[in-house]
């Protein structure tokens, strides 16, 4: 990056006085009639200083890209010659386009530049081998605006940065790329093609992960259910299989757990909403109950799995699965099952202390010297009424040589196995993990 070398380290570091003078030469032959009708000069670059701050220095800056990901040279006045935008990278819809530029102007031609609005981020020109030259990231529409007034304002504020790589250059362009007086946010479409953009110019790698993790930085101001379906688009776009599948809790629909239920595991609908007529016989007559849970000790599947084994005598089996998406897929469900069997201790140790009204005196000393290793050794394990069937399948990484299939199918166990769902069976906590 041109105007770096040398570059010596820290924030403070500044560019080079040799191409500061070349700047400042050029800026000095414009007047207030013939290019610098705001009469922008060093006395309004420092007034800009005190009402708005570099945007490093913002959250949302600070929230998405690390210290160590770039570096501060100032802020500087630099005429548009020296300035270029590459007409390629904006990512704006383009019908958008017009809208916002004459936004801009309108807003220029009323309140000239505004002293408090975000300024303008640039860094050194890697396409040049003039150090004076500049790449904007950020105010391509406001150069276009400021050169629609009836005098051109050719000169502009500018902040520039160096950054370690091309990602967070890249990062770093989307976190810019909102001036705040007017202001057009990017659409979900717009991120969608910034991540589409990284994947084909190499900057990140073509797979989920990598998607995943750029998204959720360049749309850090999204709320999730916007980031995943901008990453839902990327994907099916540059030909990568999601490697992690996750369900709605509610509704029906074909991304919903009760569909996968029903649909792909081929089992009952879980619950027992509308089968209760008649004291609940269509329920006693599948013979058992399903819940799925997101936790081994959900209060929700234990609580009420507990009211209806109670109430209809039939066994409740629970499907684990993530509600959200985890890089480690096999110590998420060994921790479901530590949680599961803590809950069920729980549960034996209120039913020992709720069964004291019934000891005897000459029983009581034996009831109470039995521990909760002791309590739990002496349960008969097929009558325990709540139990581990499997887990939904979530790790879903495809292989194109094989037509995409998921690696893992139907109810699978703690690696991710496929396993038949036996009603009459054990609690997978008996074997696994």
């Amino acid at each position: 990056m041109a105007f770096t070398r040398p570059l010596a380290k820290g924030f403070g570091s500044r560019v080079p006085q040799d191409i500061q003078n070349k700047w400042i030469r050029e800026n000095a032959t414009l007047t207030k009639t013939d290019g610098n009708p705001f009469e922008l000069d060093d006395s309004v670059l420092q007034e800009t200083i005190q009402l708005s701050k570099p945007i490093h220095e913002t959250r949302k800056w600070t929230n998405v890209i690390p210290n160590d990901a770039y570096e501060y040279h100032g802020r500087y006045l630099i005429h548009d010659k020296f300035v270029r935008y590459d007409r390629a990278e904006q990512p704006r819809e383009k019908s958008n386009e017009i809208e916002q530029v004459n936004e801009l102007t309108n807003d220029f031609e009323v309140n000239g530049l505004r002293k408090d609005a975000e300024v303008c981020v640039g860094i050194g020109d890697p396409q040049d081998i003039d150090p004076s030259k500049i790449k904007g990231l950020s105010g391509y529409h406001r150069r276009a605006a400021r050169n629609n007034l009836p005098i051109k304002q050719k000169l502009s504020f500018y902040d520039l940065y160096t950054f370690k790589s091309l990602f967070w250059e890249r990062v770093a362009r989307n976190v810019t790329n909102h001036h705040g007086n007017p202001q057009l946010k990017q659409k979900w479409t717009d991120y969608k093609s910034e991540a589409i953009n990284a994947v084909n110019d190499k900057i990140i790698e073509r797979d989920e992960d990598s998607i995943t993790d750029f998204v959720n930085l360049i749309a850090a101001d999204k709320p999730a259910k916007t980031r995943k379906k901008i990453i839902a688009h990327a994907l099916k776009q540059v030909g990568v299989y999601p490697n992690f599948r996750t369900y709605a809790p509610q509704g029906s629909g074909e991304h919903t757990i009760q569909w996968c239920v029903t649909n792909e595991l081929n089992l009952p609908k879980m619950g027992f909403e509308g089968r209760t007529d008649n004291d609940a016989e269509e329920i006693k007559k599948q013979g058992y109950i399903l819940y799925a849970s997101d936790r081994g000790d959900a209060l929700r599947a234990w609580g009420s799995g507990i009211n209806k084994t109670i109430r209809w005598g039939t066994p409740i089996w629970v499907l684990g699965y993530s509600n959200k998406r985890v890089t480690d897929l096999l110590a998420w469900r060994e921790t479901f099952i530590e949680e599961f069997l803590a809950y069920k201790q729980t549960m034996i140790q209120f039913a020992h202390q709720t069964a004291k009204v019934w000891v005897n005196d000459d029983c009581s000393d034996d009831f109470n010297s039995l521990d909760v290793d002791d309590m739990v050794d002496g349960v008969d394990e097929s009558l325990f009424p709540i139990k581990l069937a499997g887990f939904l399948p979530q790790h879903t990484s495809r292989n194109a040589k094989d037509g995409g299939r998921p690696t893992e199918v139907g109810l699978v166990d703690v690696y991710g196995k496929t396993i038949k769902f036996n009603p009459n069976g054990d609690c997978l906590t008996l074997t696994q993990p």
